[in-house]
């Protein structure tokens, strides 16, 4: 194993992919999810009771694109976390409200160490035409299926899109797991870490939560 010399954004990722595997195995973790009909992505997305964003800043990133990318990740995801090398917290703190959760990004012997600094806090801001659009035709076509709502194979996906986007929030997100969940079982998105151990410093409270959780 070679010793890390500048933490990559590769490095923070699979470190950050190990330790999710670990806290639920049963999750969908997903690289560069598209947003917005890819106008913006997710660097990781992790799928299961709730859905969570994660964006990485690696020591080669810069803030530039921060707030464009916040205002994105707020639009659809439930939770939100950045993960930052130590050079980027202070004004990552600047330009991101504190429902963010903050992890930090370090070398420790060559290896990479994750260490929670604040616990993410449930968005409320979530955009409803933004979440429909992560979705398939064919996975809007369902939805409304379960919800007796008449479509055929022919109606446009931006209708599609409309009627979707009618749902209650919460219950769109569940369904919206649940499609991201369906294709996750189709691709094999695990692959194994092909270095090192990582290791991740707990935060203390009252009860065991996962990474990304109040």
């Amino acid at each position: 194993m070679q010793p890390i010399q500048c933490l990559q954004d590769e490095h923070i990722r699979e470190a950050l992919k190990k330790i999710l595997r670990e806290q639920d195995g049963s999750a969908a973790i997903i690289d560069e999810l598209p947003l917005l009909r890819g106008r913006g992505r997710a660097d990781l997305a992790f799928v299961n009771g709730e859905l969570c964003g994660f964006e990485i800043k690696s020591e080669a990133d810069s803030l530039v694109r921060l707030g464009a990318q916040k205002e994105t990740y707020e639009s659809i995801f439930e939770f939100n976390t950045l993960v930052a090398a130590k050079k980027h917290l202070k004004l990552a703190r600047q330009r991101i409200p504190k429902t963010w959760g903050i992890i930090e990004a370090k070398r420790t012997n060559g290896e990479v160490e994750l260490h929670p600094r604040r616990r993410a806090q449930r968005n409320q801001g979530i955009n409803n035409s933004a979440l429909a659009r992560l979705l398939w035709k064919n996975e809007c076509r369902q939805i409304l299926k379960k919800a007796q709502i008449h479509t055929t194979p022919q109606t446009p996906v931006i209708e599609l899109w409309n009627l979707v986007q009618a749902l209650p929030t919460e219950e769109l997100c569940a369904e919206v797991r649940e499609a991201l969940k369906r294709r996750q079982a189709k691709v094999d998105l695990r692959q194994t870490p092909c270095d090192g151990s990582h290791t991740i410093e707990a935060i203390e409270s009252d009860h065991q939560a996962p990474l990304f959780h109040p």
